[in-house]
């Protein structure tokens, strides 16, 4: 069949003075303005999609051509076009600083389909999804923002996918254009990275919203940088303990707890007046008649703030100090030691055992805790559980700084003077909340290496996570003494997550999970939920706001990740319906990275999304993520073990597939399905009302799963907590 010239002519009339580009293959045909990069493509049967609307007009020159490909200068850049089988590429060169604007995606299509977090199927018509984009994303990169460095359009009949196989140093603008959004992609040229070249690639595909993943993984595959998650488990001892685990967060690391108190007349007795001579409340409350709950937590803190006091300092001796001195001064009152404790101590390891839990990952939000309940890190490695510290080094404080409790963030003052990432104007840029200085990946790992060998050789970790170095936050660094571009920043940053594998043979996470950094990690914590409504502040800041999300205290329950907030309509119907939500950052790395929520927004932060969320990793196949204090603990155990009864089995025997399908079941996105590559099937009913699908009831707010052995699960979503 003949490509219809008058669509390609209309598509390229701005260039009169420079001859068209034509490229063709059996598949399809691509129409080039050498001299304003307007990209049309066109298949046989009469299809046109545009790749790219004009940009500025440059001087073309040395222009050549064969059937697949073509070369030209356009201004400062070189330009090579090359069409092969179903994939268009087009490579800037250029040995000078600056800024290339390509592709233009004017606003075209039914729906944008962008791996914002774990992904977001976008219909064109959605306004309150493009006013979203304008005005609250503005700009995002293709490193950190979007977790696959992909964008993709789709229509009833195909989806194009826009592949930036240079990730790095690469801003997509959203602006309004007509009732849709357009997008700008920039890629910035500059003193580090000038010798590499800027790839973008294209295809066109049938109707398949995971086309853009799909075409991301088959291409990270033919580079040799997709590392399976089987592969990456099996090199580890305990490897085999993440398959299957449900993840929890064990809050404070008190040594004392109201739960830990026998009897609460024989501790005001024993307590020392002169621990809390300078404690009004706590001299009441010893003086008192009472013993609620108010009494007990103001005894608690008393005690736990005079341990301190008496045996200042944040390491494994100073806490066995406190502990020694609260046994042998008050010790009577107390129940035995296998009894006592903060949310991560023996006693809860226990608990969450009796409950029916065989695999969990858990993670301590600082190493303290495992030095206040010395025995719950064995506990949990024989429970066969994975245990791992917060940790991170991407934020470097000076000396004598006013956060001391920032305890990762205390690298020392050559880390803080000499580690940080510098701008062109040799400044350094400013670290987590404008505190410290952000650091240089490599100049640091020195001191990652000594802390986690010295943290390891006071408590048996089996797991690490290591905050930041994953999210694909990425640096250029102009230091004359550490020039580092966002390539070389990625690759060390991957080289000190591998060296946690691969040397420490610890089983590894980080946050995100992003696609240029998660080659080395098994886990990752952050794409499922993730931060929204950042410059609200009714969330962030109006604590008298029922959509405040809480407060950074008490540390071993903070509210912001404890309180249950009431989530705005607004931020529902973007963020948590479910026919907005695409997985296609599990589409690309189900089998390679186990995704979940970020920890401040576990499954239970919100009344009003509880259930989507539930059924949403449910249908993904990824783990429950839950906080966990001593003082939530029966019941979060429980609402737990409900999830993971699902969840469990079904990643034990999905762990090890790729997600090769995903479908709406029914017409507006309520009953949704996704297939995996050994035929299982999982199908959930989002929906208050009871739906049929393919001769299986479904349940208001359930999901059921068909495993390619035989095996049917069934999932509803639990009425509390």
């Amino acid at each position: 069949m003949q490509f219809p010239r008058l669509l390609i002519l209309l598509a390229l009339a701005a260039a009169p003075s420079t001859h068209a580009i034509t490229l063709a293959t059996a598949r399809w045909q691509v129409d080039i303005d050498p001299s304003t990069l307007a990209v049309s493509a066109t298949t046989p049967d009469g299809t046109a999609t545009v790749i790219s609307s004009a940009t500025t007009r440059e001087t073309v020159s040395d222009l050549t051509q064969t059937p697949a490909s073509a070369q030209w200068q356009h201004g400062d850049s070189l330009i090579h076009a090359r069409l092969e089988g179903d994939a268009f590429e087009l490579r800037f060169e250029r040995r000078t600083a600056g800024v290339v604007r390509w592709p233009l995606l004017p606003a075209q299509g039914a729906a944008l389909l962008l791996p914002l977090h774990e992904g977001y199927y976008i219909p064109a018509d959605d306004a309150a999804w493009r006013d979203e984009l304008i005005h609250a994303h503005g700009e995002v990169n293709t490193t950190e923002d979007l977790t696959l460095p992909v964008i993709g359009l789709s229509w009833p009949d195909r989806v194009l996918s826009v592949l930036f196989a240079t990730p790095f140093n690469n801003t997509v603008r959203f602006a309004a254009d007509g009732q849709g959004t357009a997008m700008t992609v920039e890629h910035a040229f500059n003193a580090l990275n000038q010798t590499d070249a800027y790839t973008v690639v294209a295809h066109l595909d049938g109707p398949d919203w995971l086309a853009p993943a799909k075409r991301y993984r088959q291409w990270l595959q033919a580079q040799g940088g997709f590392v399976s998650l089987k592969d990456k488990l099996d090199r580890l001892p305990d490897g085999g303990n993440l398959i299957g685990a449900s993840h929890v967060y064990l809050w404070g690391d008190r040594l004392l707890v109201e739960q830990d108190v026998r009897d609460w007349a024989q501790l005001k007795r024993l307590l020392p007046r002169a621990w809390i001579r300078t404690d009004q409340d706590a001299r009441e409350a010893v003086d008192s008649t009472h013993l609620g709950p108010y009494v007990q937590q103001v005894l608690v803190a008393a005690i736990n703030a005079a341990l301190i006091d008496r045996f200042p300092g944040d390491t494994a001796e100073a806490m066995q100090q406190r502990r020694d001195a609260l046994v042998a001064t008050v010790g009577t009152a107390l129940q035995p030691e296998a009894l006592r404790g903060d949310s991560a101590s023996p006693r809860i390891i226990h608990a969450l055992q009796a409950a029916g839990l065989p695999r969990l990952w858990l993670g301590l939000p600082d190493w303290t805790a495992a030095w206040a309940s010395p025995g719950a890190a064995e506990a949990a490695v024989h429970a066969g559980y994975l245990v791992a510290p917060y940790d991170s080094y991407d934020t470097a404080l000076p000396d004598g700084n006013d956060n001391p409790s920032w305890l990762s963030a205390q690298l020392g003052q050559d880390a803080f003077e000499r580690c940080g990432i510098m701008k062109p104007d040799g400044q350094r840029i400013k670290g987590f909340q404008g505190s410290g200085v952000y650091t240089n990946a490599a100049c640091i790992r020195p001191l990652m290496e000594r802390r986690v060998r010295a943290l390891r050789a006071q408590t048996p970790y089996n797991s690490w996570f290591l905050d930041v170095a994953a999210t694909g936050m990425l640096f250029d660094d102009s230091d004359p003494a550490k020039p580092t571009s966002q390539a070389q920043d990625a690759a060390n940053r991957n080289a000190a997550l591998a060296w946690l594998a691969d040397n420490q043979k610890l089983v590894t996470g980080s946050e995100v999970g992003s696609a240029v950094v998660n080659r080395h990690v098994a886990f990752a914590h952050g794409a499922q939920t993730a931060g929204f409504g950042w410059r609200d502040p009714q969330m962030r800041r109006e604590r008298a706001s029922p959509y405040y999300l809480g407060a950074w205290s008490p540390e071993h329950q903070p509210a912001f990740f404890f309180k249950q907030s009431q989530l705005k309509p607004r931020y529902q119907q973007l963020y948590f319906n479910p026919s907005r939500r695409l997985p296609l950052l599990q589409a690309a790395f189900h089998d390679s990275v186990i995704s979940t929520h970020h920890w401040t927004l576990d499954s239970l932060k919100f009344r009003e999304s509880r259930s989507t969320t539930e059924l949403l990793q449910q249908l993904y196949n990824v783990p429950p993520l839950l906080n966990l204090s001593v003082a939530t603990a029966t019941p979060r155990i429980a609402y737990l073990r409900q999830l993971d009864a699902f969840f469990r089995p079904l990643h034990e025997a999905l762990f090890d597939q790729a997600l090769v399908d995903f479908r709406w079941r029914d017409a507006n996105g309520q009953v949704q399905q996704t297939t995996f590559a050994d035929g299982s099937v999982i199908v959930a009913n989002f929906s208050d009302q009871p739906q049929q699908v393919d001769a299986h009831a479904l349940p208001p707010r359930s999901a059921t799963a068909r495993l390619a052995d035989g095996r049917t699960f069934t999932f509803t979503s639990p009425t509390s907590p």
